[in-house]
C-alpha cells in the first residue's frame, strides 16, 4: 500500500499533476504525515507556487533533510521565491556543499546573491533619494524662503 502510494506520487509530479499530490497527502490526518510525505507535499506545494505552506512541511523533514541535497535545494527555492535571499542562500550553499556538481543548485545560488546584491543597491538609493528629498524640504522651509510663517517668526 505504502509503496503503491509513493510511486502513484511520482507518477502524479512526472506529469505536473501537483494538485493531485497535495489532494491525496491531506487525506493523510496530518500526524500521519511523515517525513517522506511531507517532502513529496512540500515539492508539490513549491511547484504551485505555495512557498510558505512548502516550507512548512519541509521542516517536518528537516532531520531527514540534513544531509539531502536535494532538501536543502527545495528549501532554498521555497525561500528565493519568497524573496528571502538570505535564507536561500544559506540553504543553496549547503546543497552546494552536499552536491557541488549540481548545476541548478549553483544557478540558484548566483540568482540569490545577484537579488540581494541589488535590493542592497535598491535600498541604497531610496535612503539617498530621501535623505535628498528631506535637504530640499529642509532648504524650502527656511526663512529665506519668503514664507509668510517665516515672516512671522523673525517678528
Amino acid at each position: 500500500m505504502r509503496e503503491e502510494l509513493i510511486a502513484q506520487l511520482n507518477a502524479w509530479h512526472e506529469a505536473d499533476e501537483y494538485e493531485e499530490i497535495v489532494s491525496r497527502i491531506k487525506e493523510v490526518p496530518t500526524p500521519l504525515i511523515d517525513e517522506e510525505l511531507a517532502v513529496h507535499l512540500g515539492r508539490a506545494l513549491n511547484n504551485l507556487g505555495r512557498y510558505r505552506e512548502a516550507l512548512k512541511w519541509f521542516n517536518k523533514a528537516a532531520d531527514q533533510g540534513k544531509k539531502d541535497p536535494l532538501w536543502h535545494f527545495r528549501v532554498g527555492y521555497a525561500h528565493y521565491y519568497l524573496d528571502e535571499y538570505d535564507q536561500a542562500i544559506k540553504a543553496f550553499k549547503k546543497a552546494n556543499k552536499l552536491d557541488p556538481e549540481d548545476q541548478d543548485t549553483l544557478e540558484f545560488l548566483e540568482w540569490s546573491r545577484s537579488e540581494k546584491a541589488a535590493l542592497a543597491a535598491a535600498d541604497e538609493e531610496s535612503e539617498d533619494a530621501e535623505e535628498a528629498a528631506e535637504a530640499d524640504s529642509a532648504s524650502d522651509a527656511s526663512p529665506e524662503a519668503g514664507s509668510d510663517a517665516a515672516k512671522k517668526t523673525k517678528h
